[in-house]
């Protein structure tokens, strides 16, 4: 993972403190709280994402066992409407100063200052992760034509059961055997 880039006062907790302490902690963010998933192409007025974080203190470096549980809305890559998205994610993060190989089993490394660490970045970073790489409506809820869903580019004959010009079905590569054996 990438260093959190600097933030509001507000934000920061001293992991390496909150670790020795066995602290829990539980946070409420807006999509408007988290600029980057705006990025991501989730409106600021679309959902919210509730985030639990349980420290402990791990091979001698602050350990977040964390939760995210919310619903952001992404426009569907079938019909382009919105959809909900559901964001139910749990997290394992060990946080140090510089990344090493031996890491303890199943923890991320996160590279950040133990004692400046940045909450609302470690959700924004771990909702990220947890988003649909496509979001997609399921089919029979999605808006966009079965032959569109399907792939199928070819043109349906109009009402008078001809097809015009542009309906015939295209392919770029139908002449090349041809050429090929030309050549």
């Amino acid at each position: 993972m990438s260093r959190p880039p600097a933030a509001p006062v507000d934000t920061i907790v001293d992991a390496a403190s909150c670790a020795r302490s066995d602290k829990t902690l539980r946070r409420h963010y807006t999509a408007a709280d988290l600029p980057r998933l705006g990025e991501a192409g989730v409106p600021a007025s679309s959902g919210a994402i509730d985030a639990s974080f349980r420290f402990s203190v791990l091979d001698g470096h602050p350990a977040i066992d964390g939760t995210l549980h919310g619903t952001v809305v992404l426009a569907c890559q079938r019909c382009m409407r919105p959809v909900p998205v559901a964001v139910d994610e749990d997290f394992q993060v060990i946080v140090v100063r510089e990344e090493r190989s031996d890491e303890p089993g199943g923890y991320e490394p996160v590279i950040a200052d133990p004692a400046r660490l940045d909450l609302r970045w470690l959700t924004e970073e771990q909702a990220l992760l947890a988003l649909p790489l496509v979001p997609m409506h399921e089919s029979q809820d999605c808006a966009a034509p079965a032959q569109a869903a399907s792939g199928d580019c070819e043109r349906q004959p109009d009402a008078d059961g001809k097809a015009d010009d542009d309906s015939v079905r295209q392919q770029p590569f139908q002449h090349l055997r041809d050429m090929m054996r030309r050549s």
